[in-house]
């Protein structure tokens, strides 16, 4: 699941996901309340296994998208990676991303490839 509100940036990491041939599926959010809906309507069979948001978004924040996403039960949310993305450079971005347990890890658009492929074989989600 990609949630960013740039509609290039959606595109540019769909396209980085499929070149890896890591994903079965790729669904896109250009806004969070959107994929925060899908999320509470369906069941654990039906979630992503990973979740790119950005930080900075109209609407919802991804920082707010992680508060009402904490909301879920553990149930659905625990086979559930997130990695939160974003432009800024923001120390206080990056602390408050790392911080939370929910967050897998910071990634700095536009996303390093390699970077990201890397981050998955370490955490064994491919």
């Amino acid at each position: 699941m990609l949630i960013d509100d740039n509609k290039i940036d959606l595109f540019i990491n769909n396209q980085f996901i499929t070149q890896m041939n890591i994903a079965d599926a790729i669904i896109e959010y250009p806004v969070a309340v959107e994929a925060l809906n899908i999320l509470q309507e369906n069941d654990a069979s039906k979630w992503p296994d990973l979740i790119l948001c950005d930080i900075h978004m109209p609407v919802m924040s991804g920082f707010k998208f992680l508060e009402e996403y904490a909301l879920l039960p553990e149930s659905l949310r625990k086979n559930c990676n997130i990695i939160m993305i974003s432009s800024s450079l923001d120390e206080r971005d990056r602390v408050k991303a790392l911080e939370n347990p929910m967050v897998l890890a910071l990634l700095e658009k536009p996303i390093n490839v390699a970077e990201l492929k890397r981050l998955l074989e370490k955490e064994n989600l491919i």
